[in-house]
């Protein structure tokens, strides 16, 4: 029999059992087994309304969004709210993906019901993502071995795990926890502990150190990181500081720890600026961890000889089949974080004084790549010598590259776009 709390929350949730939800959505939550359709609703009409607000305020400058679509998105806000409320009486905590939660903190300031919004300069949006959960119910604190409580707090979740991190009480450190979502099958839950298993085996400076498997709850702890990639360099971009000499300790830290991993026998399959994380300990000061080895390729693993789908977020266009990754796969994906890292955009295109590095990683002809990682580090350590500084008298850089490069960019941007994450 039900509780009240409980009826409450089936009553609320009853609003979305005639729903529209696109596949896309309904696929991202299907693990949830309390609000999936909720969920996929909220997510699926939060990411229309942010995708017009970005069309209305390009790059950042002052816009005007429409009444209609302001009270849209107070609306959903406030619905987000009655839902919180609701999983609380039922003892759920409901978490919304950080990135999403900090636009709606800021938007919420802003947005007004009438006569339209007036968008102030400098919002940035996030960046929409229909193939990764927006919400999701978790636990807000555990007991460590020690037999203290810890309070927990989410910092990034996927299809499969949520990461959250915590402070030790015996040594006063900051830690992470990744852990598998309750329903996940027995496939998934194998190749997350053989994920472990070779992070533990990996041990460098430059790849994520993890500490201790629990198989009572399906996760391990880990080095705490304080920001991804993705996060860190957009912040950085327009700081004085961060210039090409910064920008390239941190591209070959990337490279040094991808070249460990192709050392010791095996490939990444996954890299993109998500799965490179940084601890930051001053504005010049960082450390970069390769993380999120879940499709990683091993000799002698079941997942290795038997899997041929084409998973990952930068796919290789000339790879058939998953099982035949090799280093130059690799060095593909690596193109587009160096792209990131090197030039603050991730599009790659071929009028940056680094363009005939990323270019190489990521031709379409596997041959005419660089082999090895050993072979990127030399060329990217290069660039200590002088850049080529653009020609603004003429129109032209003189960083630019022949038109068959620059149109080998334009195809490879084009494909990117097409790609679907894992």
């Amino acid at each position: 029999m039900k509780t009240p709390e409980e009826e409450r929350l089936a009553l609320f949730l009853r609003q979305y059992d005639a729903a529209q939800i696109d596949q896309t959505y309904l696929m991202v939550y299907r693990r949830e087994d309390v609000a999936p359709r909720a969920f996929g609703w909220i997510h699926q009409r939060l990411d229309s309304c942010l995708k017009f607000l970005s069309a209305k305020a390009p790059n950042g400058q002052e816009g005007h969004y429409n009444a209609d679509d302001s009270r849209e998105v107070l609306g959903l806000i406030e619905e987000i709210r009655e839902l919180r409320r609701a999983l609380r009486m039922v003892g759920q905590t409901l978490v919304v993906r950080p990135e999403y939660e900090q636009v709606l903190e800021g938007a919420g300031t802003w947005l007004q019901p009438t006569n339209g919004s007036p968008i102030p300069a400098g919002f940035t949006p996030v960046e929409v993502d229909p193939y990764a959960p927006m919400f999701w119910c978790e636990e807000t604190a555990m007991t460590v071995r020690s037999g203290a409580h810890v309070e927990l707090k989410v910092v990034g979740a996927g299809a499969f795990a949520t990461v959250q991190k915590f402070v030790d009480p015996v040594y006063g450190i900051t830690l992470a926890r990744r852990k598998l979502k309750p329903d996940v099958d027995e496939r998934e839950r194998r190749r997350f502990r053989q994920e472990f298993e070779l992070m533990k085996e990996l041990r460098f400076p430059y790849i994520l150190e993890v500490y201790k498997f629990d198989e009572n709850d399906g996760s391990y702890l880990m080095e705490y990181c304080d920001a991804t990639l993705d996060q860190f360099v957009p912040r950085r971009n327009n700081q004085r500081g961060f210039n090409l000499a910064s920008r390239k300790r941190i591209a070959l830290q990337f490279l040094y720890g991808l070249n460990y991993i192709h050392s010791r026998g095996h490939f990444h399959r996954d890299l993109s600026v998500n799965n490179v994380l940084l601890r930051v300990y001053t504005e010049s000061a960082v450390l970069v961890k390769l993380s999120d080895f879940g499709l990683a390729k091993r000799e002698g693993s079941e997942f290795t000889r038997t899997e041929t789908e084409l998973k990952g977020t930068k796919l290789d266009p000339a790879l058939d089949r998953f099982k035949d990754f090799a280093a130059v796969n690799d060095i593909y994906s690596a193109g587009f974080v160096l792209q990131f890292i090197l030039t603050g955009r991730k599009n790659v295109n071929g009028t940056s004084p680094v363009s005939h590095i990323i270019a190489r990683c990521v031709d379409h002809e596997p041959e005419r790549r660089y082999q090895s990682v050993l072979e990127v580090i030399a060329d990217v350590e290069a660039l200590d010598a002088p850049v080529p500084v653009p020609d603004h008298s003429s129109g032209e850089s003189a960083a630019s590259l022949p038109p068959a490069v620059t149109k080998m960019f334009e195809l490879v941007n084009e494909a990117a776009a097409r790609e679907t994450p894992a």
